[in-house]
């Protein structure tokens, strides 16, 4: 494979690569969702986060949000959203069952159970 060959290969794999994201859709059964999926589902960009609303909560909770939360995107992410139990629960199950996040049920709900108390309606 001559260089021109090999260049114009790898530039062309940076560009699809580049051009996935860009083309959005809802994750299917059997399809692993993109980081940031529900990004677009989203009404509003969300406000930070106040401090004191990041220091409340169960320290294990807190712990057990940021280790398994953390492997894939930063915690900032949903600390800087406000959903109800429904939507913290929705997005919880989607991380674990489509993006194959390595989180048991019982830490699902601890994590859930965390994210309602911090940054559920009333932390908004």
């Amino acid at each position: 494979m001559t260089g021109k060959t090999l260049l114009a290969l790898v530039l062309s794999s940076v560009l699809l690569c580049a051009a996935i994201p860009a083309l959005g859709g809802e994750a299917v059964p059997g399809q692993v969702a993109r980081r940031g999926a529900d990004d677009a589902m989203e009404k509003a960009p969300a406000a930070a986060a106040p401090a004191q609303a990041q220091q409340a909560g169960d320290p294990n909770a807190k712990a057990l949000f940021e280790s398994k939360c953390s492997m894939c995107h930063g915690i900032d992410r949903p600390l800087g959203k406000n959903k109800d139990r429904d939507g913290w629960t929705k997005t919880v199950t989607r991380m674990q069952k489509v993006n194959g996040c390595d989180i048991t049920d019982a830490e699902a709900k601890t994590i859930v159970d965390y994210l309602v108390q911090i940054r559920g309606p009333a932390g908004k």
